[in-house]
């Protein structure tokens, strides 16, 4: 029988599929990738209305420190921004940047989160690295740590969909360093599609490694190859996942409202997934669990349609050769389902020189399920960076 092409006959196509396709889709490939940390709607409204206020300058302008600063929900006492700033790209959509530490400090650190997610996943780095990275000379920070939210994430703007590439994240990437980072060597740690970010980065711009960007932190990410990732899942709902997926895609691209509608109706089965997916341990406290629900609730679910085709294509085997220029760490859970560590042990077993970091009992989240694992690991990359630029030496 004829497929029809008729819009009705397409919008039928989504409301029988519907359920499951939001439900698979977005359980065992929304959330392929990272897991969603969402800042509030007031946050994103604060930001449009500051946007109309400082003009039309690439770096827009810096902001009284919380303004666009969402309550943490894990009760983490996150360390709160000592500077908050709104960087403006090349297409005009506005980035949410939030500062710790002195601004002419030795060495700057730029997080970059992962797909669906915001700063917010980096919470307890945010306030366990302030607090490590302290000289004994009266505990001033010796490094700078700088987060922003991605295009379409967080408190940041929303872009037009042509420019839901990893070409365009790295764009956006190099923007916030030139507006927020113009000066010193920086360390760039990106988790998952911030690591993808990353290599992105390394290969439009070889030249920034090695001179510019001092360090590089790979966490649970991959260099390609994700495609065909089963996630985990048995065979049977590998397959359902692949057939259910173009509708689902279609639906959260083209009719969001309806997507958001039965992403609500199948909570409890993304829910139990996210839980699956994101982590390896028993005992994850349930505040954690409530925590990445709300993320994954409040990522629109057009975003995370368009984006998952690039993630998906992602081939950044080129990166690796800038990546040489520099200290790199690699860190991974050893359970991870959604990237799996042979990723990791790829992407390390081609940089020689490169720490390899396998985190026992840790799935994809591995920053928010063993946090002082990832902050340790940091730290000493932070050090053996400072030590190679001869500065003022972290922790």
């Amino acid at each position: 029988m004829a497929r029809s092409a008729h819009p009705s006959g397409q919008h039928h196509l989504g409301r029988t599929a519907g359920l499951i396709g939001a439900a698979v889709g977005l359980a065992a490939a929304g959330t392929a990738i990272g897991v969603a940390v969402t800042r509030s709607a007031t946050s994103a409204v604060r930001a449009n209305q500051l946007a109309g206020e400082v003009g039309d300058g690439r770096q827009v302008a810096d902001v009284p420190a919380g303004e666009l600063r969402q309550e943490d929900p894990l009760g983490a006492a996150s360390r709160t921004a000592d500077r908050t700033a709104l960087v403006r790209t090349d297409d005009g959509v506005l980035l949410s940047v939030e500062e710790i530490g002195p601004a002419d400090a030795p060495l700057t650190a730029v997080f970059v989160h992962g797909y669906a997610l915001s700063m917010a996943s980096w919470t307890f780095q945010r306030r366990d690295l302030a607090a490590q990275l302290a000289t004994a000379n009266g505990h001033r920070p010796s490094a700078r740590l700088v987060f922003y939210d991605h295009r379409g994430h967080g408190a940041s703007g929303r872009g037009d969909a042509a420019h839901a590439t990893l070409d365009q994240l790295a764009t956006d990437l190099e923007t916030v360093l030139d507006a927020r980072v113009p000066r010193g060597p920086v360390v760039l740690v990106g988790h998952s599609m911030g690591g993808m970010t990353v290599l992105t980065l390394a290969q439009r711009r070889p030249e920034l490694f090695g001179t510019r960007i001092a360090g590089v932190a790979l966490v649970s990410t991959s260099s390609g190859n994700l495609a065909e990732l089963d996630f985990g899942l048995p065979q049977l709902l590998t397959r359902l996942r692949t057939a259910v997926l173009p509708v689902a895609a279609w639906t959260m691209r083209r009719r969001p409202a309806f997507a958001e509608h039965t992403r609500k109706l199948a909570h409890g089965i993304v829910s139990a997934a996210t839980w699956s997916l994101s982590f390896a341990s028993t005992d994850v406290d349930p505040a954690l669990g409530r925590y990445v629900d709300a993320m994954i609730g409040g990522t629109p679910v057009d975003v995370i349609a368009e984006l998952y085709p690039a993630i998906a294509g992602l081939d950044a085997g080129g990166a690796v050769e800038p990546l040489r220029r520099v200290p790199t760490l690699v860190l991974t859970g050893d359970a991870d389902k959604m990237i799996p560590r042979a990723h990791s042990e790829e992407l390390a077993g081609e940089l020689p020189d490169a720490e390899l970091v396998v985190v026992p009992g840790a799935g994809h989240l591995v920053l928010l399920e063993k946090p002082e694992q990832v902050t340790d690991a940091l730290a000493g990359l932070f050090r053996r960076v400072a030590a190679e630029r001869g500065s003022v030496r972290p922790g």
